[in-house]
């Protein structure tokens, strides 16, 4: 766990968006809402200045010193007056005491926690115990934080209490929020807080970051991943819900064209792949089918580009945004599909069909 955590903290890319932290801290704004591309580091950004307003003597740049009793607490993710909310699919975010209750609900064998459905939302009772925070001083007689990713994860009962809370703020608490898919979150909670847009990070920057964690083909690791170098080295490691070694079968799948036996595609999916991660490797691979024909070029698939220029040879424009836009709408509710499986399996029909088209094209150029 902590080693999740400070693998995602002080990413080297996000300089720009620490200054700009910085200086809304000296505004004393009582919300922030951190918003970008999944996979660039938010959450990282955001626990890094957490540790920054809980800090008792920070450094002049605004980093936490490290060394005073509110860094000790927060290192050891016991600090009395942060409160971390997140789904339970984000648990190793939560605080020590928190993980602890997660392990006892296993041993006593609570099917919902052990299963691989753990819950994508943040709900009412979470945000309702912002209260047991708020209604006592500060124990370190600073401020108070309350962090909480990602507020798409909000359910309609939560994001109306949140919104209470923010209406009528209490006093020295700073609410940090996250967000990958802003237009999902409640306008009028966007509209309480300081919006500050996380740019994704240099190819350059990224890739260097991810040979430092031992990922193989770092360029090609991050371009298959869309430019997210966190989704990128999720990916590849082992208990990931879609592991490199699951996404490179896909392809292998999706490369073989209207020839592809979908049953047996989907059935290779990892266990606890989720349907979100699957449809995401559809659309990227959509695009690319879509950018060589438009404009003989690919974005995320530079290993598949024989494969994808093949079959792009004799696609129908119309076929396959059809089938981008069934991905569009599948990916709307991925987060609670009623099987991976069966949406897998219906997706890769439609691309199937969408290859068999007799609608003929030329072929694009390669650059």
């Amino acid at each position: 766990m902590a080693e999740e955590l400070n693998r995602i903290r002080n990413l080297p890319w996000n300089d720009a968006a620490w200054h700009g932290l910085q200086a809304l801290r000296a505004r004393d704004h009582h919300a922030v809402l951190l918003h970008g591309q999944a996979g660039i580091g938010k959450k990282g950004l955001a626990l890094d200045f957490a540790a920054s307003v809980l800090c008792e003597t920070p450094k002049p740049d605004g980093h936490p010193c490290g060394r005073c009793q509110g860094c000790i607490l927060f290192q050891s993710r016991n600090h009395p007056d942060l409160r971390v909310i997140v789904p339970d699919a984000l648990g190793w975010l939560r605080p020590v005491a928190a993980d602890e209750e997660a392990e006892e609900n296993e041993e006593a064998g609570d099917e919902e926690r052990r299963g691989p459905r753990v819950s994508r939302e943040i709900k009412i009772d979470a945000v309702r115990a912002i209260g047991q925070l708020v209604e006592v001083t500060a124990h370190r007689a600073g401020m108070r934080v309350v962090l909480l990713a990602p507020a798409e994860a909000l359910n309609p009962p939560a994001a109306n209490a949140l919104l209470k809370v923010l209406e009528e703020p209490p006093p020295r608490t700073l609410f940090l929020l996250t967000s990958d898919h802003i237009d999902k979150v409640l306008p009028t909670i966007r509209s309480r807080c300081v919006l500050v847009r996380v740019a994704p990070p240099p190819a350059a920057a990224a890739a260097a970051w991810l040979r430092d964690q031992k990922v193989a083909d770092a360029a090609d690791a991050l371009a298959a991943a869309g430019g997210a170098p966190l989704r990128a080295l999720e990916q590849q490691e082992d208990g990931a819900g879609l592991t490199i070694e699951g996404a490179d079968s896909l392809r292998a799948a999706l490369a073989q064209g209207a020839r592809l036996d979908v049953v047996e595609a989907a059935g290779r999916l990892p266990r606890n792949a989720g349907a979100g991660e699957t449809i995401d490797l559809f659309q990227r691979w959509a695009w690319d089918l879509l950018a060589l024909r438009r404009a003989g070029r690919i974005r995320y698939h530079r290993k598949q580009r024989e494969a994808l220029a093949r079959l792009a040879t004799g696609l129908s424009d119309s076929r396959l945004l059809a089938w981008i836009d069934s991905l569009k709408q599948a990916r709307a509710t991925a987060d609670h599909p009623l099987n991976t499986r069966l949406v897998v399996e219906a997706l890769l029909s439609g691309y199937v069909s969408c290859l068999r088209s007799n609608e003929a094209a030329p072929t694009p150029a390669l650059t």
